[in-house]
């Protein structure tokens, strides 16, 4: 295996609730489904695999720690689908864990 870079983000952020890493913007999100899942535009530190369900949408995984994080919506390329209880959100807000 290679040696993994991450990327460290400035400012406010949603982190792995595993390992900490830096994943998301608050800017980034396009809505809020409820209280369980995120629609981001873009993700960083993480990376696809072929979903281990029979879903047509691959996994989005954590590059720090491999836990699966959501799904990436195919027909869509700027959605990422995220579950709330794999994020911590930003210091001082409604999202944070």
């Amino acid at each position: 295996m290679g040696r993994v870079f991450v990327i460290e983000l400035e400012g406010p952020v949603y982190t792995c609730t595993k390992c900490h890493t830096h994943l998301g913007l608050p800017n980034d999100i396009i809505a809020k489904n409820g209280r369980h899942e995120y629609n981001f535009t873009r993700l960083f530190n993480t990376f696809l695999v072929e979903s281990t369900s029979n879903s047509a949408f691959p996994d989005i995984c954590c590059v720090g720690c491999s836990k699966n994080m959501g799904i990436y919506s195919v027909s869509d390329p700027n959605s990422y689908w995220v579950m709330r209880g794999e994020l911590h959100g930003p210091e001082g807000s409604d999202d944070e864990v």
